[in-house]
């Protein structure tokens, strides 16, 4: 959900903290082959006062930033980004900028009017001019990253279809997902994956503990026990993730517990352990 300005008010709302927004899936699939540490940095570019290498040293293997113009953490990857081809966007530069990369990320919630905006036709004809290419370079391809609704779901699923169409593929998912309890969480992210056939694996690009609500702020313990037991290490399929928000501070609505960096820029108790434990 990642736009100009870090605000996530009206994504998917649920008011129950343990109710379940999915089905788990049983997976008969091979598990995908991943790096010994599948955690990354979601770095927002418009974070000019603080140094990205303060996420250096511990678990983080790689950064992206919703762009294809480097963020470099010593030691970690990064993975450029076409946020979309409208608003601004240039999918020659992207191309161009990315032609070393060894994995590419696509559009931005592109179901979204205030994110990608795209309709799944357009993005298939956009993937087939500036992502597919990247294929014969020997890269591999994340889908566009979607929000956690059905909106999201139901793009992506036509999207697919249209870019079977145009002769385009993509090496695996991208999700995002924002709100409370573990088993939503993992339940809505095995849903995706099992409405898709159950054959791809699955990078989280952004996720956080959230209730939407700044008069009702989820406590940091519980986004510390959402962290600690998501578990996504323990998952064959989950290839990657990416914790939002790798900045001071947040909106009112998505919760500045959220952070994993404090007010003088150090690494927040929240960042430690996303950094160095877990």
């Amino acid at each position: 959900m990642k736009a100009d300005s870090i605000s996530k008010s009206d994504a998917f709302i649920s008011e129950d903290p343990s109710a379940v927004c999915g089905v788990k899936a049983k997976d008969n699939t091979t598990p995908a082959q991943h790096s010994s540490s599948k955690r990354g940095i979601a770095w927002p570019m418009e974070n000019k006062e603080d140094n990205p290498n303060v996420f250096a040293g511990g678990k983080i293997s790689w950064i992206y930033n919703w762009s294809p113009y480097m963020t470099n953490i010593a030691g970690a990857e990064f993975v450029p980004m076409l946020w979309s081809i409208n608003k601004g966007h240039d999918g020659n530069q992207f191309l161009d900028l990315a032609k070393d990369a060894k994995v590419v990320l696509g559009f931005n919630e592109p179901e979204r009017g205030e994110q990608a905006q795209m309709n799944p036709t357009e993005a298939a004809h956009a993937w087939k001019k500036y992502i597919e290419p990247l294929r014969q370079q020997g890269a591999r391809l994340g889908s566009p990253a979607i929000a956690s609704t059905n909106e999201g779901l139901n793009w992506l699923e036509q999207f697919l279809q249209e870019l079977n169409k145009v002769g385009g593929q993509i090496d695996f998912l991208a999700l995002h997902w924002y709100g409370r309890g573990t088993d939503n969480f993992i339940n809505w992210i095995t849903h995706v994956r099992s409405q898709l056939g159950n054959k791809y694996p699955v990078w989280i690009t952004e996720f956080a503990c959230t209730s939407w609500n700044p008069q009702q702020p989820v406590p940091q313990d519980e986004v510390f026990d959402f962290m600690r037991l998501a578990k996504l290490d323990s998952l064959d399929w989950v290839e990657r993730y990416a914790w939002f928000g790798a900045q001071r501070q947040l909106d009112a609505a998505l919760g500045s517990v959220n952070c994993l960096l404090k007010a003088d820029g150090n690494l927040s108790d929240l960042g430690q352990k996303y950094v160095h434990d877990f």
